[in-house]
């Protein structure tokens, strides 16, 4: 027994071809009316099933096709087809012949119940009795013809939609696929070159893709040691997956070579087989010379730093390693720089028995620059200084130092003092500086006047000096702008810093509560130096 499936749908054939084969038919495929008539004509089979809408040959016409042959007119047709306008499918099938007309989808099963009915009915009938055409149907037919192709357009106009959808996304994917700047390269088992995204092809390696399509990618590489090192990270990608990356040296077309990272994975095809291999090459010179340049700025970074620390351990040392033993007064300091060096300085000089020298400087800016100037100032003031009262060291140390100063485009605010213990009498001069109050024991403050130009500032003044006299409990206190960078109140205000220190009972413990009262940071924001002179109750 045969049966004639004719069904343009390849899946909707295979589904009934096994079908009627489990029911011991033979099954015969046609892919349209046309060709499902010619193999009725050949085959003569026991059953004819049809779907309704097909190219060329419809399943109507087919069917009229098969009642109006008298070889064919009594073989049993049923239709198996989705319904395209409504009940009165089935009515015409019936009207022009068929058997039964089955709705798509229906259970196999229950589909072959129509189909053993069908072989029944026909087995016990005589000739067929039903005209080929029933003539009021003409009119339908037409009418079912004029939809049927209305469908048709219509479903070919959503395919051409479809499809114009697609070569859309297809342009989308393809720029997208040549924007990209990594190379890609696609090839086969035998590493054959089977394409590449031109502009990173002609960027990285400075080739054009019809130069390269067709031949061994062994051309890209500087030798077969880098061209083999792809061997182990390519049996290691699983499928899909990419391979660790490598790094090779890679060959352009002028012979340049160059550093390259190279990751592959395999291209899977439409059954999900591992078909061919996919090279991304990203080109690392730039990242070398990067790498490169940063490895000569951390080296260049590192030697600044040791040359940094050599300089705060040398500017350490020039500062007083130990307080001078004073008759009836005491001394303490600190300095605190901005960085690992600084333009802050302090220094004392027993310049006879029982006189004294005391210098607070503040060099402009702060850094190594400036270091290096408060050094020069510093070796300036202290030969200057056992020679000459505080005005004329000054005016020998400015005439020095004026050239240095003007070169460097800076100047130096300072504060340089003589303290006779023997009279307890203070002598300085103040140039720029400003920072520096006298704290009387009964806690009056007091201002040190004049006030000059600071080092470094031309002008035809002379450098005057101003004096006073310590009693017991009194305090000389001075200070860099480092303490008014971090305490803006304190501005012009030495009232409140004398506030601050009005329970201190030393010099030292005075210069403990200016260094680490709140707002100051670790380091501080400008180099910061206090120095405190007390004079103190001596011994009866």
């Amino acid at each position: 027994m045969k049966a004639l499936i004719v069904d343009d749908n390849a899946a909707d054939r295979k589904i009934l071809r096994y079908l009627m084969e489990r029911h011991d038919f033979e099954a015969i495929e046609a892919e349209d009316g046309e060709a499902g008539l010619a193999m009725a004509l050949r085959y003569h089979p026991t059953v004819i099933i049809s779907d309704a809408l097909m190219p060329r040959m419809d399943g109507f016409q087919f069917l009229r096709k098969v009642r109006s042959d008298p070889s064919l007119r009594e073989i049993p047709f049923l239709f198996y087809s989705s319904v395209y306008t409504g009940c009165r499918d089935e009515e015409l099938a019936l009207a022009l012949g068929a058997d039964a007309f089955v709705a798509k989808p229906k259970c196999p099963d229950s589909f072959w119940v129509e189909v053993k009915a069908v072989l029944a009915a026909a087995g016990s009938r005589g000739e067929r009795s039903r005209p080929v055409l029933i003539e009021e149907d003409e009119e339908y037919v037409r009418e079912y013809s004029r939809i049927v192709t209305a469908k048709i357009e219509e479903k070919l106009a959503e395919l051409e939609r479809a499809n114009a959808e697609a070569r859309q996304q297809a342009r989308n994917y393809r720029n997208l696929y040549h924007s990209i700047s990594d190379l890609i390269i696609v090839t086969d088992a035998q590493h054959t070159v089977l394409e590449a995204n031109q502009p990173a092809l002609r960027q990285t390696l400075g080739y054009e893709k019809e130069e390269v399509l067709g031949r061994k990618d062994l051309i890209f590489f500087d030798g077969e040691e880098g061209y083999h090192l792809i061997g182990p990270p390519l049996r290691a990608a699983g499928e899909g997956a990419a391979s660790e990356p490598a790094e090779v040296t890679l060959r352009k077309k002028n012979g340049e070579s160059f550093v390259a990272e190279i990751r592959v994975l395999k291209r899977i095809d439409e059954e999900g087989v591992a078909a061919d291999h996919i090279a991304i090459i990203r080109d690392l010179t730039e990242r070398k010379r990067g790498e490169e340049a940063l490895r000569a700025s951390e080296k260049e970074r590192l030697l600044l730093q040791a040359e940094l620390s050599c300089a705060a351990e040398v500017q350490a040392k020039l500062l007083p390693r130990g307080y001078p033993e004073l008759k009836g007064f005491e001394i303490a300091a600190r300095c605190l720089p901005a960085h690992q060096v600084g333009g802050d300085f302090f220094d004392w000089l027993e310049v006879s028995p029982g006189i004294v020298a005391l210098t607070l400087g503040d060099v402009m800016g702060n850094g190594l620059a400036a270091a290096m100037l408060m050094a020069t100032v510093r070796a300036t003031i202290h030969a200057v200084a056992q020679q000459v009262h505080p005005a004329r060291a000054l005016q020998l140390a400015e005439r020095a130092l004026r050239l240095d100063l003007e070169n460097s485009d800076s100047f130096v605010t300072l504060f340089h003092a003589r303290l006779d213990t023997g009279s307890h009498t203070l002598t300085f001069v103040d140039c720029g500086h400003g920072y520096v109050f006298f704290r009387r024991a009964d806690g009056r403050v007091e201002e040190l006047l004049p006030r000059g130009l600071p080092l470094g500032i031309s002008g035809k003044e002379r450098y005057q000096e101003g004096s006073t006299t310590f009693d017991i409990g009194d305090a000389l206190v001075m200070y860099s702008d480092g303490l008014v960078d971090a305490q803006p109140e304190l501005a012009l205000d030495s009232r409140k810093l004398a506030e601050r220190i009005r329970n201190a009972s030393s010099a030292q413990e005075m210069v403990e509560i200016l260094t680490g009262m709140p707002g100051l940071t670790d380091p501080p924001l400008d180099d910061l130096t206090v120095l405190v002179v007390r004079r103190k109750e001596t011994a009866p």
